[in-house]
């Protein structure tokens, strides 16, 4: 077992150590809380800014369709005649239907050589 002596020096020590961790800590918390709160501070003027610049456009938007509804409808012009319509021209040959009549030459083809 250690001296007395040498068991105090360590126990008061080891309490320095931890109320120095503690003070530490308690000032660590105190400077987040502080950026916490003026972050918040800036975050709560730039909402009420965006709020304030969007609240007039919203009536300057309202008294255009007011004015807007109030006007009569112009004439409307008549609709210009499309171009007349072709003949439809031949339809492309699919690749199923140009297999079959390759295929149907071949068979003929052969045929004749024989």
């Amino acid at each position: 077992m250690p001296p007395p002596q040498e068991s105090n020096s360590i126990v008061e020590k080891t309490g320095e150590i931890l109320s120095s961790i503690g003070s530490h800590l308690a000032d660590a918390k105190e400077a987040v809380t502080q950026i916490v709160v003026r972050e918040y501070k800036v975050v709560k003027k730039a909402i009420k800014k965006k709020l304030a610049k969007k609240k007039p456009a919203l009536k300057k938007q309202a008294k255009k369709v007011i004015k807007k509804v109030a006007k009569k409808a112009a004439p409307k012009k008549a609709a210009k005649k499309s171009a007349p319509k072709r003949a439809p021209s031949k339809k492309p040959v699919s690749k199923v239907v140009r297999k079959v009549k390759k295929a149907a030459k071949k068979s003929t083809s052969k045929g004749k050589r024989k």
